[in-house]
């Protein structure tokens, strides 16, 4: 059996809130600490992934929070948001957010990610949405490979503020 045949995918439920608020913040930090100094790291992620904001985001009928686990274990976690205003560069009426989308450093290269955008475009779906789409800074290699093999084409840009500083951001739209 694969690394990624033994990875579960569901829905956030309240409870998940409090063993979820932390990893946010540490698969953040392991993905961009490096990018920005510490105050506007700090300040982002005190902002974004506190348990009352996690809380508040998995009660929230217009965005979806998919936790990925592997024997038990929070491995990864992706956010659809549909209430999301689009950029002007995504013109389909029929769009959606995709948020966020982490994986703890120790599950990348398994497979698991493939899974866990299989679900997002799912939950999509449900929804009747026809589009996904995305920011990812232009300094993430790896990530753009992802969303690219993932069918995710580059259509414009944006900025994307860590605390106060202003990141370059691709804007992504994928087809669900």
């Amino acid at each position: 059996m694969s690394k990624a045949a033994a990875l579960q995918i569901r829905r956030a439920e309240a409870a998940d809130a409090a063993a979820l608020a932390p990893l946010m913040a540490e698969w953040f930090l392991a993905a961009y600490a490096h990018a920005s100094d510490a105050a506007n790291t700090g300040a982002f992620v005190a902002a974004n992934f506190d348990r009352a904001k996690q809380a508040a985001e998995i009660a929230n009928p217009d965005i979806v929070t998919l936790i990925a686990q592997s024997d038990g274990e929070l491995a990864g976690y992706a956010q659809v948001r549909f209430a999301t205003p689009t950029p002007d560069c995504v013109d389909e009426a029929d769009a959606c957010e995709l948020g966020r989308f982490y994986f703890a450093p120790a599950h990348h290269g398994r497979g698991g990610a493939a899974l866990l955008m299989d679900a997002v475009r799912a939950a999509a779906r449900e929804r009747g949405r026809r589009w996904l789409w995305l920011l990812v800074w232009q300094e993430a290699p790896q990530a753009i490979r992802f969303y690219e093999k993932q069918g995710f084409a580059k259509v414009g840009t944006a900025v994307f503020l860590v605390g106060e500083d202003r990141k370059a951001d691709f804007v992504l739209r994928g087809i669900v």
